[in-house]
This record gives C-alpha cells, sequence and structure tokens, in this order.
C-alpha cells in the first residue's frame, strides 16, 4: 500500500508546486541579451537606462540614419541647447558675421557636445563627436574642444569599435 502512496503524493506535489508556487528563477537568458551586456561609461559612470551594447555606427540602432551615419535624433531631447544653436549659427552665417559670432556659433555646439558627453551613455558619445567636428568649423582653434573629440575617439579604440564618421549636418 506504501508503495502505492509514495508516487501519488509525489505527482501531487509535483503539480502543486507547477499550478502555482513560486519556483526558483532560473536564468536560461542568452548571453548576448541586452540586460546581460549593460553598458557602462568608465569615464563618466553608470548609464541610467539598460541601452544594451550600443552601436557606434547604426548597425542594429533603432535610431539608426540611412548612411550609418550619426542618428537623426538623439535619444534625449535638449530643445534649449538646439534653439542656442540654431540662433548662434544663423548669426554666423549670416552677412556681415564676424569673429565673434563665429565663436559664439562654436561655442553652442561645444556646450551641447559637452552635454552629450558628459551623460556617461556611450550611445551619445556620436551626438557629441557631430556637435564638436561643427563647432570646429567654426572655431578651429578651440584646443579643448579638439581635446574632448580626441578623448572620444581614443574610447570608441580603446574598445576595438569603429569611429562612427559623423558631420555637421544639423
Amino acid at each position: 500500500m506504501l508503495k502505492l502512496f509514495t508516487p501519488a503524493a509525489l505527482l501531487a506535489s509535483a503539480l502543486l508546486a507547477s499550478c502555482g508556487a513560486p519556483q526558483p528563477k532560473v536564468s536560461s537568458q542568452n548571453s548576448n541579451s541586452a540586460a546581460a551586456n549593460a553598458q557602462t561609461s568608465i569615464q563618466h559612470g553608470p548609464s541610467s537606462s539598460n541601452m544594451g551594447v550600443a552601436s557606434s555606427h547604426g548597425v542594429g540602432d533603432s535610431n539608426a540614419a540611412p548612411g550609418g551615419g550619426a542618428t537623426a535624433k538623439p535619444p534625449v531631447d535638449t530643445p534649449e541647447l538646439d534653439a542656442k544653436i540654431q540662433k548662434a549659427e544663423a548669426k554666423a552665417k549670416a552677412a556681415g558675421a564676424g569673429d565673434a559670432d563665429r565663436k559664439a556659433a562654436a561655442a553652442a555646439y561645444f556646450e551641447r557636445a559637452d552635454f552629450y558627453r558628459d551623460q556617461g551613455m556611450p550611445a551619445l558619445y556620436k551626438f557629441a563627436l557631430a556637435d564638436y567636428k561643427c563647432g570646429l568649423n567654426y572655431d578651429a582653434n578651440a584646443r579643448e574642444a579638439r581635446e574632448k573629440m580626441d578623448e572620444i575617439i581614443r574610447i570608441y579604440q580603446s574598445m576595438n569599435r569603429p569611429v562612427p564618421e559623423v558631420g555637421c549636418t544639423r
């Protein structure tokens, strides 16, 4: 009689366990999943969002622009900085613009580039690179901006990642 009761009891306990009792969490997650590969920036601290592996050249990047350059829109909004750049750039491109106008446009680009760089999100580095390049078009002698741009390039190179080919597209 005991031999018949034991298998029935085991079967009943297995059914109860599978029908609602909390189960220990077993990870069957792919080691290449976004959660397993959360990126942090050594230079600027951990990312506040779990972005997973960030593409530096547009492949697999949901924000990637056609052609693989910088994405059309960064994943963070910067309306005040964008307006500042637009205003300064309009003055710098106007007829009769002087050196001060060009330096103001460069400073506006550098301010937004610094914002992107300092967020600690590697996905924003390509936007910072683009803004440093745009700013350097207005002020080629801006040593600090050039050093920051070179730092980002070194970060990509240290990670054996291609440096995004970005231009001044905004």
